[in-house]
């Protein structure tokens, strides 16, 4: 439920934040926008707004944000659910199956996977700095997920085709955790 409908405190105090960047892939055009129905939050929001030029929409923008929430956008979030449902079951399934001392939970809500290395890299003597460099030199894109709290984690991004994913996989089956 959102945090406006609670109650009138709520619906007058809160700022609600709202962008099709992710979903949609328009990151780079400006297309955020809020819902404040406070009208004196609401300047303070738009002044602060106003301050920096970055804010300003344009005419690209305005139509990619009318295109992505029309009647033509509607069916994308759900087919773009369904890639990223079947990227996450099948990483899921071949990190348990390829990747002995890796362990992975399948996440709820994002296309983003942690790995946690912390078994495999004690069985071979390695640290997780050797895994993410061994990983981008096959051509593997992922990131440091220490600062996600994982100490001996990398990032891996899910949120491209199918048969991309199978190949990075493959790399790092038969480059880093198998080599």
């Amino acid at each position: 439920m959102p945090t406006q409908s609670v109650g009138d405190d709520a619906h007058r105090r809160t700022v609600a934040l709202y962008a099709p960047s992710k979903t949609f892939n328009l990151a780079g055009l400006v297309g955020s926008h809020h819902i404040i129905y406070d009208d004196c939050l609401r300047d303070r929001v738009a002044s602060r707004g106003s301050k920096c030029h970055y804010n300003s929409m344009n005419v690209l923008s305005m139509h990619a944000l009318i295109g992505a929430y029309s009647r033509e956008g509607e069916e994308w979030p759900g087919e773009l659910l369904q890639v990223l449902d079947g990227n996450v079951a099948w990483a899921c399934d071949f990190i348990c199956e390829h990747f002995e001392g890796v362990r992975v939970s399948r996440p709820e809500g994002t296309y983003m996977l942690l790995l946690d290395c912390s078994e495999w890299c004690e069985r071979h003597g390695r640290d997780i700095d050797w895994v993410e460099r061994a990983g981008w030199r096959v051509g593997v894109d992922w990131q440091d997920g220490r600062v996600f709290h994982g100490p001996c984690h990398v990032r891996v991004s899910l949120a491209l085709p199918l048969l991309r994913v199978q190949e990075a996989f493959g790399r790092l089956d038969r480059y880093v955790f198998n080599a």
